[in-house]
């Protein structure tokens, strides 16, 4: 699995063996990619359901400020620190663990200090 485009293009991810994880295919992100078109400079984003980050790395590679990524399983969560590490992204990432759910509703109560979305 490689990143497909921006300044990290060709770059490969790590993924967790087993089919626990699904990471988002090169084909599918390029795709969603040139329906969005250029990102904003800057823009944050949010990868829930963050496997190995494919999805974020991506945005972040094409120009994206800040990825917040949350992510459950334990294994998807090493392999994700792993690639942030590799690519050196750990400064415009956060990286969440736990249920997409408790996140998003504890989000909606207000984000909280230290949290930037």
């Amino acid at each position: 699995m490689r990143i497909s485009g921006g300044a990290l293009a060709r770059r490969s991810l790590h993924a967790p063996a087993g089919l626990a994880t699904r990471p988002t295919t090169d084909k599918v992100r390029q795709a969603l990619f040139n329906i969005l078109g250029p990102l904003p400079e800057g823009a944050r984003v949010l990868d829930l359901f963050a496997g190995t980050g494919a999805l974020g790395i991506e945005a972040l590679s094409r120009g994206a400020g800040q990825v917040v990524f949350v992510e459950q399983d334990l294994a998807a969560l090493s392999a994700l620190r792993r690639n942030l590490q590799e690519l050196a992204l750990t400064g415009q990432a956060q990286v969440h663990a736990g249920e997409v759910s408790r996140f998003l509703a504890k989000l909606a109560k207000g984000p909280g200090p230290g949290f930037a979305l």
